[in-house]
């Protein structure tokens, strides 16, 4: 799958990145800042990393995830390491 998209408001995107980072368990504003950087000078292939990276699909398992960034040659400017253990389903009872 390839999606193409132009950033318009970069401290938008930021905002949403931040959000999102800020929902995991344990996460500071330290770590959004080492993560995607600050507001006023935001890493946009990490920020776009942080809202685009799949959810776990059921029976499967995830072997990499990449956003190329294509001012930096198409390297991959963020790799997203998701759980590889599968989902437990909750008990219904």
């Amino acid at each position: 799958m390839t999606l193409s998209l132009t950033v318009e408001d970069a401290r938008t995107l930021w905002a949403a990145a931040a959000e999102r980072a800020l929902a995991a368990p344990g996460m500071t504003l330290a770590d959004v800042l080492d993560t995607i950087g600050p507001r006023e000078d935001p890493s946009i292939a990490d920020c776009i990393a942080m809202l685009t990276a799949p959810a776990a699909l059921p029976g499967c398992t995830l072997d990499g995830y990449e956003v190329l960034d294509p001012d930096m040659g198409l390297a991959p400017a963020q790799i997203i390491q998701l759980p590889t253990q599968p989902l437990l389903r909750a008990a219904h009872g």
